[in-house]
């Protein structure tokens, strides 16, 4: 059996390129966590629990006390989630499947290996947040986009699909999260029921209204632009029609598409942007 979690620790969810990274730091400066990564072996998180090669093994960055609270972060499917980890509240954030999809193709690019990783650290209104840049300006194939969404929208939707049905699991969207940044706050509050540290208006502060201001908008930005939407700027029709058929059903359920003939209706963009 794999060990307990600490007290006051639980999970962040999500598929790459979601936002949980996002989220992972308004957390932890909302509740004074520390963060944490599930699986990883980063020096940067000292704090080592479970054991190497067991089927659970997280690490966090030290702990000033033994109940201070520890976001864990992690990209496991939730089969894999229920399986291995030990139960703990989970909040699970969803992005829609064409922009996240999108994202994560560049990610790939920018981030062959975590050698290409360039890191520096600023500071927002007296909180220290690091930045982080990907190793190349990444480009965009179409046919190579096709073979990636063939791959990896399947695990979009079977990601999503099982967090949605976990009725207790807490489970909000990167786009809930830029339209309402506190009141999607306020129900994570809510669900982990921890004190919090800070007010929900002193983190957007810090993590949304002036995170945003940081970012040039170029492609090789870690979080890019963040766009809600951008997809439509990147798509070719082609691209559109096999993503209808793999995750249409996804998009519209989950409430990221209301247009059954979306894929009809796209037009390819004039130029990449």
């Amino acid at each position: 059996m794999p060990p307990p979690l600490p007290p006051n620790a639980f999970y962040l969810l999500s598929y790459p390129r979601s936002g949980n990274t996002w989220l992972l730091n308004s957390l932890t400066l909302l509740f004074d966590c520390v963060g944490g990564e599930a699986y990883t072996q980063d020096k940067l998180y000292t704090e080592h629990h479970g054991e190497l090669g067991e089927p659970f093994n997280f690490r966090c960055a030290p702990r000033r006390s033994p109940d201070q609270p520890i976001c864990i972060k992690s990209h496991a499917d939730m089969a894999a989630y229920r399986q291995v980890f030990p139960p703990g509240p989970v909040v699970y954030v969803c992005r829609d499947g064409r922009d996240a999809l999108l994202s994560y193709y560049f990610f790939c690019q920018a981030y062959p290996t975590l050698h290409a990783e360039q890191v520096s650290v600023t500071s927002i209104h007296g909180t220290e947040v690091q930045l982080s840049r990907g190793g190349c300006d990444p480009v965009f194939r179409a046919d190579e986009f096709a073979d990636f969404l063939r791959r990896e929208a399947p695990i979009w939707a079977s990601h999503v699909r099982q967090a949605r049905q976990d009725p207790g699991i807490s489970f909000v969207t990167y786009e809930a999260l830029k339209a309402d940044y506190i009141g999607t706050l306020n129900r994570i509050i809510a669900y982990l029921g921890l004190p919090v540290a800070k007010s929900c208006a002193e983190v957007e502060k810090v993590y949304c209204s002036g995170f945003s201001k940081v970012f040039s908008g170029n492609t090789r930005d870690f979080f890019r632009r963040g766009q809600v939407g951008d997809w439509k700027n990147w798509y070719q029709p082609d691209h559109v029609r096999l993503l209808d058929q793999l995750i249409g059903r996804e998009l519209q359920e989950l409430g990221f598409e209301t247009d059954s003939k979306w894929a009809d209706h796209h037009q390819a963009p004039p130029a990449a942007t």
